[in-house]
């Protein structure tokens, strides 16, 4: 699939090259990207603070925006404190340099995300890999490097639809002090009882826990964040040369990221409503003999044998007006693979034009 030049866009159709198509891509989870609230906050925004912050936060670069969002940002992840970075990215360096500060060795799932191999490296910890969730490779690990490991994992992995076993990794690293760290870019708002990701899927909190994740997915909008104890994000405040040396997010996209997380967490409809729109599409893949995610996760990926087939897939769903990605991306198999994402916005008549649109593409009878 070529690089897309989107000419606009709502929570659920894209405009490419002059036609509307129904879109079935990206990670906008809870559909709150164009929300007339969140834009209203944007706005209001721009027009109190403008565009940018202009320098780091720790010059000139702070405003009352930024520290209420973190604020925010603790009290609905449930941690102590949390900082704001510039994205999901960066916030894996600002956690990986606080971590440099007490610990030697980062133990890295082999399938964690590319930024935590790269933030770790950067930090300057020493890396070890272990095999993908292998809880007893995993135990020989901690045991053996005790205090001066940091165990670090993708608390979602959404192409494979798994959810990381948290619970298991926290008490393996409570047992011999270690660290844990977790990047949950694509869990927060997404699982656990009320949305807010993958510790809380697992009931995983402690002095030893650092969170990492992102406003740019189910929050729909953009910038990053590290949560934890209070002693970490002090540090990372005085020490974190990712952090110290970057501009913030702009002002106006605090503002809407406030009004999202309001949206996100406050009553639940949102969440509900993509668990409902999840289960949909879980029932019409199932029909058509394809892979699904865990029933909480919103993104359904899968590969056909050829390379060929999955470009006529895609082509077969743009005639019929829809949108569903065929993606190249870290980590994919070499010929790419379908990478289709429900979102709370979509009503039960666009999932099944999808689930028939793959029918007829696929030659498959809905059973």
């Amino acid at each position: 699939m070529a690089r897309l030049a989107i000419e606009s866009s709502t929570s659920t159709r894209i405009v490419l090259a002059g036609r509307e198509l129904l879109y079935f891509g990206g990670c906008g989870y809870l559909g709150l990207a164009h929300h007339p609230r969140v834009l209203a906050a944007l706005a209001q925004g721009a027009a109190r603070l403008g565009v940018s912050a202009g320098a780091s936060r720790e010059t000139t670069g702070n405003c009352v925006l930024y520290d209420q969002l973190e604020r925010e940002l603790a009290l609905r992840f449930h941690c102590p404190s949390a900082l704001l970075t510039p994205e999901g990215y960066t916030a894996n360096f600002v956690a990986a340099q606080v971590l440099a500060r007490e610990h030697t060795l980062a133990l890295i799932d082999e399938r964690s995300h590319a930024s935590v191999f790269d933030a770790a490296r950067a930090a300057g910890l020493r890396i070890e890999i272990w095999p993908h969730h292998d809880l007893a490779a995993l135990e020989r690990l901690t045991r053996e490097h005790g205090r001066q490991a940091v165990v670090a994992c993708d608390g979602v992995q959404p192409s494979r639809g798994e959810i990381a076993p948290l619970r298991a990794m926290a008490e393996l690293c409570g047992a011999s002090e270690a660290a844990l760290w977790v990047d949950d870019c694509h869990g927060v708002g997404v699982v656990g009882p009320s949305g807010r990701g993958s510790l809380e899927h697992e009931g995983v909190s402690g002095e030893r826990v650092l969170l990492t994740a992102t406003l740019s997915k189910a929050l729909g909008c953009y910038g990053g964040f590290v949560a934890g104890p209070q002693r970490w994000i002090d540090a990372a405040r005085e020490h974190s040369a990712a952090y110290i040396g970057s501009t913030p997010p702009p002002p106006p996209i605090a503002a809407a990221a406030l009004v999202a997380l309001e949206l996100a967490f406050d009553d639940g409809r949102r969440l509900a409503a993509l668990r409902s729109n999840c289960a949909l599409l879980r029932t019409g893949f199932h029909a058509l003999g394809l892979p699904t995610p865990r029933a909480e996760l919103p993104v359904f990926a899968f590969a056909l044998p050829h390379p060929e087939a999955m470009g006529a897939l895609h082509e077969h769903l743009l005639a019929q007006g829809v949108f569903a990605p065929h993606v190249r991306y870290l980590g994919s198999p070499s010929g790419g693979n379908f990478r289709i994402v429900v979102n709370a916005e979509h009503t039960g008549a666009e999932i099944e034009r999808l689930i028939h649109g793959l029918a007829s593409g696929l030659g498959r009878e809905l059973a």
